[in-house]
């Protein structure tokens, strides 16, 4: 249970959970939303609305099922309310084709357009499932796959505004860059957290840049030598030479970097840490839909 809530709170963003998977309040404005999506479309026309199938997929994803008991609960639904069954290849089809997106998020912020938010980066794996593990691992040896999630984490709602799929082989700093500038696009950033691994000019250019205060770990061994390259990075070795490592830590409030670590341990813990999709593509979008039902479940 989180140390800022009740039992009582708790047990009602636990109960609220279920209503978000089984909100089906998009039934109310299904035919004008189909409406609008046909309009001057070239080709077959949608049959079935975005928001039906955003529907779908947030019940896979929630309860960890096959798009097969996807359709059966559809099947069972449509005996008692006016919703159209899928079958299960469709629902297949048109899951993939979407675009997970954190969208617009209320960061608990009096006025979200004014008041600067600080970010948490960092990166974790996603477990591949795949059949015969035990055997691979047992005589095989071979090395895990993995797909590794980027994100961006606003400090004060714990809510994730930007994130990245990749696989595991790319490096945690790759994807630092893009998620920090798609998110300078909608908010002011004051400050930025992260571990060692986006140590690197890169990343401190592009905060300078964007007048935005670092608090990356420095290596230990970290020179001040190629001012003239990277001079916010400079300052911040200079300032850590002068306080010392944990004189720095307590300046910077490093401890709040693990806000990230507390997100990503309750993603995986409530939706799961294994992508059950095979190809990238699909694990791309799965992925993905763990961080929007993630998003919608910490509003609670």
């Amino acid at each position: 249970m989180p140390l800022n809530k009740s039992w009582h709170d708790y047990n009602e963003s636990l109960i609220e959970r279920g209503r978000i998977l089984m909100d089906i309040s998009f039934l109310g404005s299904s035919k004008k939303e189909i409406k609008n999506m046909n309009k001057g479309k070239v080709g077959a026309a949608f049959e079935y609305s975005h928001t039906y199938i955003q529907f779908l997929a947030f019940l896979k994803i929630g309860f960890k099922i096959a798009y097969r008991t996807v359709q059966g609960i559809i099947r069972g639904l449509s005996d008692y309310i006016k919703i159209e069954e899928i079958h299960f290849t469709q629902i297949r089809r048109r899951i993939l084709k979407v675009k997970p997106s954190v969208g617009n998020l209320n960061l608990d912020n009096d006025d979200n357009d004014k008041k600067p938010i600080t970010l948490i980066v960092d990166a974790s794996g996603l477990t591949i499932t795949k059949k015969g593990d035990y055997i691979e691992q047992k005589w095989i040896r071979k090395k895990k796959e993995f797909i590794k999630l980027h994100i961006a984490v606003d400090a004060k709602s714990d809510k994730i505004i930007s994130f990245r799929v990749t696989k595991g082989n790319v490096h945690d700093s790759k994807e630092f860059s893009s998620m920090i500038r798609e998110v300078s696009k909608e908010y002011d950033i004051d400050k930025v957290y992260a571990d060692k691994a986006h140590d690197n000019r890169r990343s401190f250019n592009l905060l300078d840049d964007l007048n935005i205060e670092p608090a990356i770990n420095i290596r230990k061994n970290a020179s001040t030598i190629k001012s003239k390259v990277c001079p916010l990075r400079v300052a911040e070795v200079v300032l850590i030479k002068k306080l010392g490592y944990d004189g720095w830590k307590q300046l910077k409030d490093t401890g709040r970097r693990w806000i990230a670590e507390i997100v990503f341990s309750s993603l995986k813990r409530v939706l799961g840490e294994d992508l059950l999709s095979k190809k990238f593509k699909a694990q791309e979008v799965e992925a993905g839909l763990k961080v929007m039902l993630y998003n919608k479940f910490i509003s609670l």
